[in-house]
């Protein structure tokens, strides 16, 4: 993590510190950020911490990969025409201002909560900020590198792999780099929704069960996990534009 990101913390661990020196330490709602760590250890003994944490980052990584793998196809196709753009134009806002968690009941209609009901919900929350990137750089990529793959009589998949995808590198991150905390976000809310025992169901059972020490805790671990999430989606993004670093429309 650079020094510019650690900064950024300091204002919390300002508001942490206050909140230790004025705060109450036998407050059954508000107990000091000294007792989450011992709530953390007795959640972690109870076994659930680290099964919770792999149910949450399992679902999040599904939903993510398939949410840019569609969101990149349809970015490409929607960009590509400008009939099926404006065919498909209406249809997919009105799914994209819809919430995923309204989504959730409709789902649970159709498909119950067995298969992979929340993988599908994690990936309609996530993807439009990877579809409308990706769809806005295809359709302002110069005609003159299609017709540069035109002029070498180039496959399909070939102008996609050589010319179209590697053009589309800084789109396709930032994309990505967008949809990530939202699809944090909306995996947590799955959790809770449809009871999957994650990280969300885990906060959610500590605050039904009146354990505000437990739910704080679980609430940081929550926020660690977000901000290393980051860290890495950062790094990968970096790398992808280390590989490809004149991509882009010019």
């Amino acid at each position: 993590m650079r020094l510019g990101a650690l900064r950024g913390l300091v204002p919390l661990a300002v508001l942490l510190g206050i909140w230790q020196l004025v705060g109450d330490p036998s407050s059954p709602t508000t107990p000091a950020p000294s007792r989450w760590w011992s709530a953390l250890k007795s959640v972690e003994a109870s076994g659930v911490l680290w099964s919770a944490l792999g149910k949450t980052l399992e679902i999040f990584a599904e939903g993510l990969v398939i949410a840019t793998a569609i969101g990149v196809a349809l970015g490409v196709a929607l960009g590509a025409s400008r009939r099926l753009s404006q065919a498909l134009g209406p249809l997919l806002e009105f799914f994209r201002t819809t919430p995923a968690a309204a989504l959730v009941p409709g789902a649970l209609i159709l498909f119950g909560a067995r298969g992979r009901t929340d993988v599908g919900i994690v990936v309609y929350g996530c993807v439009w900020p990877i579809l409308l990137n990706v769809a806005a750089s295809r359709g302002a990529l110069p005609p003159l590198r299609l017709d540069v793959a035109h002029s070498l009589r180039l496959s399909w998949w070939e102008r996609m792999r050589k010319i179209v995808l590697p053009s589309l590198v800084p789109a396709i991150v930032v994309g990505v780099r967008v949809a990530a905390p939202i699809c944090f976000i909306v995996t947590l809310l799955v959790d809770f929704l449809l009871s999957t025992g994650g990280l969300g169901f885990q906060l959610v059972n500590y605050q039904q069960a009146f354990d505000a020490a437990g739910a704080f805790a679980l609430l940081a671990f929550i926020g660690v996990v977000g901000c290393l999430i980051s860290v890495v989606i950062g790094g990968a993004e970096r790398l992808a534009l280390r590989r490809w670093p004149h991509a882009g429309p010019r």
